[in-house]
């Protein structure tokens, strides 16, 4: 990533299934309805899980870690390099006294979902249409209860969290003045015509931990600065200080419901906006009129997302992305 390298290993493995509101296994993001019919539909067709659900679990002292290293000192059982430069080593495991360690050190650990909600909420269906159709039993324990998951430390210095944009589109009635004119309520706002001298201000605010993003809408960007945390407090009363004090909700909440008018159900069904993690894409399509302005991010970071998830919330869609995805196909579980 840049010019750094990272590396970080886990463990593909079965886990159980558990409602969320048993506060085992935490979601951070919502989800989409669509998203969830597809893997519906693909799960009754094959009764299988392609790719793993990737969570995080708190290790700070590392236990699980050393038996991950014993278990991977020897060479890969496959490896190979993707399209990006990424290198995917597995190590196939069979029972052993380390498997059962590691078993013994996850008890009573809760399991932060990084990536596939979907994928998991769509797994909590399967299992009660098999039991509905009678196929699974409604008594005891069947493949359908278990999931197939990539667990990693969230202590991990090679996890990597990508920001996701927000492209604002098709607004009769948008104006980029009147917008900062509102938005100067609540920031402090900069302007630039250099991407570079805006990204380099945005990564300030990131350092020094503070709120804020760039608003482009053509020609120039417009670096916001969030002025007092405790201006959320009004607008999402009932939620966490760790919801409320996330870019994401800040930019939702204050700019795009508050201020261009854009209701969280508009934003759920993409009528006005577009996720992109390319800031290139974001901006080449203000640029070329296909956009009213667009939003470019810093990452949410990995301590920020395992709060929210115990604080029982989520954050809004397209909060985070893990870096690399998983690869599917390479670990299948037949249910």
């Amino acid at each position: 990533v840049g010019d750094k390298e990272y590396s970080f290993k886990g463990l593909i493995g079965k886990v159980f299934l558990y409602e969320f509101d048993r506060g085992i296994i935490l979601p951070h993001e919502n989800t989409l309805s669509k998203a969830k019919e597809d893997r519906f539909n693909l799960m009754k067709a094959t009764a299988c899980n392609f790719s793993q659900v990737y969570s995080l679990y708190h290790d700070p002292v590392g236990k699980i870690d050393k038996s991950i290293a014993k278990l991977s000192a020897r060479e890969p059982d496959k490896s190979f390099t993707d399209k990006d430069g990424v290198t995917h080593n597995m190590w196939v495991v069979p029972r052993c006294t380390e498997v059962d360690k590691i078993s013994a050190n996850m008890a009573g650990k809760k399991l932060y979902i990084a990536d596939g909600h979907h994928r998991y909420e769509t797994a909590l269906r399967y299992r009660d249409y098999l039991k509905a159709e009678g196929i699974a039993p409604e008594e005891g324990e069947h493949e359908s209860d278990y999931i197939m998951m990539m667990l990693v430390n969230m202590q991990s210095s090679g996890l990597v969290v990508f920001p996701t944009h927000r492209i604002i589109h098709s607004l009769k009635k948008f104006s980029i003045t009147k917008t900062v004119e509102a938005c100067q309520q609540y920031f402090t706002i900069a302007t630039t015509k250099s991407a570079d001298t805006a990204n380099a201000k945005l990564k300030a605010i990131y350092a020094a931990g503070e709120k804020g993003f760039l608003m482009y809408a053509g020609k120039k960007y417009y670096v916001m600065k969030l002025n007092d945390l405790a201006s959320m407090k009004e607008f999402m009363p009932d939620s966490s200080d760790a919801s409320r004090n996330l870019d994401v909700s800040i930019l939702h909440k204050l700019v795009l419901e508050r201020i261009m008018g854009i209701d969280a159900e508009n934003m759920a069904n993409g009528v006005n906006l577009i996720y992109t993690r390319e800031q290139d894409e974001a901006t080449k399509a203000v640029d070329e009129g296909e956009a009213n302005c667009c939003f470019i991010l810093n990452p949410t970071r990995v301590e920020e997302i395992g709060e929210v998830a115990l604080a029982g919330e989520k954050m809004p869609q397209k909060s985070t992305y893990f870096y690399p995805k998983l690869t599917t196909g390479l670990v299948m579980n037949k249910l």
